[in-house]
Parts: C-alpha cells; structure tokens; sequence
C-alpha cells in the first residue's frame, strides 16, 4: 500500500517511523511546509503534493484547523483521509473518496510507542475504502475499531479527561509537593494504585477522599494552602464528586 503523508508534528513523525518499520506499507511521499524536516528518513520528503507519484491513500496528520485548506490544495484520486478525532469527513471537501484514521493515542516526537496496543478508529462512506484503511490499520494495530463521527468527539472528549486533564491535574500536585518542599515520588505509589484500579473495574466505585464524605473542615484546610486558581479547580471537582455520589 503507498502512502502520501503530510503533516511533521507528533504524530506524522510516529506515523512515518511505523510506515517505514513495515514490509507491506510503502510511504512514498512526504509532505510539510518546512524546508528539511529535522528528522532523517528514507521517505521521500516534499514541500506539496507529487501527483505523478503514484499513491493509494493520502494521511493528513495534521492540525484540525489546517485539513480543509490543506484538502483543497491538490487533487487526487486517492482515499484521503485525516486523522483528527473532532473533525467530520466532510472538512476533506472536494475529494470524494474520503475517511478517517484516528489512532488515540497521546505523541511526542521521541517517544517510543508500541502500535499494537494503539487505539485506531476508523470511518469512511465507501465500504471498499473502509476495506483499505482496515488493511492498514492492521499493519500496525490489534486494536481497529469503526466509529462513527458522533462516537468519536465522545471518544476524544473522554480522552481529554483521562490524558489532558489528568496531566494537569499531576502537575499540580507537582508544584504543591514541590512547594512544601517534598519530593512528588511520594505520591508515586498512591497514583499508580488510583490507575490501576481504575483500569480493572468501574472508577466510580473506587471514588474516596474528603469530597465524597462532605468533610468540609479537612477541604477548607486544602483550600487554605491553595493558590486562587488551584482552590477554583478544587471546589469544582469536589462539588463534582459530591453530586455524583449523592444524587
């Protein structure tokens, strides 16, 4: 299968690195805006579309905002696809033959990611195209799945409460620990027992602390030591885990 990948953030550079690591999957265009990418590939790289190279499907690993403009900007009779997890097919306008290929996952550019484990939701309007994308999707991943547009903003708003916001949320008891000059390893034990049990069974059951009892005197002592901004997102999810344990 040949591919045309554009984008060199994140994920295009893991993507590239995937592509390259298989016998069966062939990239034979790069494509960005930068003059070199920074990274050393055998693929072929391009500041814009080649269209007497031949492809098969056209990966636009790219920012949400920058699709429609980028779609528009050659014609192919390609499946094109985007991999956004917010984005209708409809953005790949003109192109008729159209999809997505969604891995969800967090990427940075030099991480080492194992692809089989890797979430990959896909959808398309064609069932020989969704045929090809499933063909891809299992090159790299055990885990392919078919969503629909509706299912995946809820996929990606779920995400964002488990990866985005759980980040921030370890990073503030980062600044807190640092703050009272305490190492954060500390709380190494007690975050990856939380995770643990929240991967076996329902989170929700698992749910402890002073917002669940109501404990108003122990919260009002957090909140004393609290910066503004970190006492707002306490008293916001402490109402949250209060309702929802006492509806």
């Amino acid at each position: 299968m040949r591919i045309a990948l554009f984008g060199t953030g994140n994920l295009a550079t893991n993507f590239l690195k995937a592509f390259e690591g298989l016998e069966t999957v062939l990239c034979v265009q790069w494509i960005g805006r930068k003059a070199n990418p920074s990274r050393a590939s055998t693929t072929p790289y391009f500041n814009r579309f080649q269209n007497d190279i031949e492809v098969d499907v056209c990966l636009l690993a790219i920012s949400d905002d920058h699709i429609s403009e980028v779609a528009q900007s050659f014609e192919t009779n390609a499946l094109v696809v985007h991999t956004a997890a917010a984005q209708p097919m409809d953005v790949l306008a003109p192109h008729k033959r159209s999809g997505v290929f969604y891995p969800l996952q967090s990427f940075s550019q030099d991480q080492k990611l194992s692809w089989k484990n890797i979430p990959i939701c896909l959808e398309a309007n064609d069932k020989t195209d969704l045929d090809v994308l499933k063909r891809l999707a299992q090159q790299l991943s055990n885990e392919v799945h078919l969503v629909t547009t509706k299912q995946r903003l809820h996929l990606h708003a779920a995400a964002v409460f488990a990866n985005n916001f759980c980040n921030h949320l370890l990073d503030i008891s980062q600044e807190i620990t640092s703050n009272a000059a305490l190492p954060h390893n500390l709380l190494h034990p007690i975050i990856k027992e939380t995770l643990s049990r929240s991967l076996e069974s329902n989170a929700k059951e698992h749910q402890t602390g002073p917002a669940i009892r109501n404990d108003k005197k122990t919260q009002s002592k957090h909140i004393d030591i609290l910066t503004a901004e970190e006492a707002v997102l306490y008293r916001a999810l402490s109402q949250s885990i209060y309702k929802t344990h006492n509806k």
